[in-house]
């Protein structure tokens, strides 16, 4: 097969290591590795080779409970050009010693440092993101803005700041790849491999990433859009409708009628609604106590937040965290008796 490049072609290989933490995404290791493989495949020779390590050199398991086979333990390996920290949404306690010290003994290197997901989490812990704009999923985002107030946090699919490479994982970990191949070997062979995979689009960077809240705000009429992105911007003291609606110019009226129109609410439940979506992220993400979230998203005292909460979700806040831990103990064994899911295929 002919190489499909406007670029030049570039004959050593580069070299991405995916560290896998437990409970990572595999949907979003996978985004990222498999524009590397249509890559080599397109190009007829090893432009990109990858392996997966973990901190220990023991299998990883993913959120969804396969576990995947690593080529060897963080550190153990040769340099690598790319190195992608890779999580998922449940974020395991653990003492990250260790970590910091080799992520921050590879970026002295040279080494491009990466993050997949809420892999970011444990680069901002390593103190590699203090003088970087990243990303991150944006359900993880709250949690992050409490721990690290002083990173430049955006919500974008995609960050490349410095040798920084940040990503908010899911399908956007394809994004990030087609732009790195684009600049080694070209935009005709990122479109050829988008082709491959049926992507109508090569999402840029800048593009925002689709948050869970109900209603997003690029569909909202402008200043309504002002209003739910005010609301979004002050949590901790929320503001009244007629302030709301001063900073907007509309009359208290008007603002209720919007609402009513395109989200069936009035602001006030509105607001309530976001600042208790708010307040599930930092359960999930922190270790934050529900006194400390109840305040920050806004509650007067915490057992009016735990009743907000349990109208809102069906349940408790204590049993918020009780749930979402059993979700990632109690995973189910990979399907069909696979011991592992073995995708350490370097080759093309």
């Amino acid at each position: 097969m002919m190489p499909i490049t406007d670029k030049g072609t570039e004959e050593c290989p580069q070299h991405v290591e995916f560290m896998l933490l437990d409970g990572f995404s595999l949907m979003s290791v996978s985004s990222a590795i498999e524009p590397l493989r249509a890559a080599n495949r397109l190009l007829s020779f090893e432009a990109y080779r990858w392996t997966f390590s973990s901190e220990d050199g023991a299998a990883a398991n993913a959120s969804n409970g396969i576990s995947v086979n690593v080529d060897n333990r963080l550190g153990n390996s040769k340099q690598s050009d790319y190195l992608f920290v890779c999580a998922g949404m449940t974020l395991v306690a653990k003492d990250q010693t260790r970590l910091n010290v080799i992520l921050n003994w590879r970026s002295r290197e040279g080494c491009r440092i990466g993050a997949l997901s809420m892999g970011a989490v444990f680069l901002a812990r390593a103190n590699l993101l203090n003088d970087a704009r990243c990303t991150l999923h944006w359900e993880g985002q709250p949690a992050f803005r409490e721990e690290f107030p002083y990173i430049q946090l955006s919500n974008e699919l995609y960050v490349i700041d410095k040798n920084r490479y940040t990503c908010a994982g899911g399908t956007a970990g394809l994004d990030l790849m087609l732009h790195i191949i684009a600049q080694d070997h070209g935009d005709l062979l990122a479109r050829s491999i988008a082709n491959q995979f049926q992507v109508d689009r090569i999402r840029t960077g800048s593009v925002e990433q689709r948050s869970g809240s109900s209603v997003r705000l690029d569909t909202l009429p402008p200043q309504l859009g002002q209003a739910a992105g005010l609301m979004m911007q002050n949590f901790e003291n929320p503001l009244s409708s007629t302030e709301i609606a001063r900073k907007v110019g509309l009359s208290v009226r008007n603002l209720e009628r919007l609402f009513q129109r395109h989200t069936g609410q009035t602001p006030a439940r509105y607001y309530k609604t976001l600042r208790l979506e708010q307040a599930r992220d930092l359960l999930l993400h922190t270790s934050l106590s529900n006194v400390e979230i109840a305040i920050a998203t806004g509650f007067c005292t915490s057992s009016h937040f735990s009743a907000c909460y349990r109208e809102q979700f069906g349940h408790s806040p204590s049993s918020e965290r009780q749930r979402d831990a059993v979700s990632f103990e109690k995973k189910p064994p990979a399907s069909g008796g696979h011991k592992g899911y073995d995708e350490r295929s370097h080759r093309g």
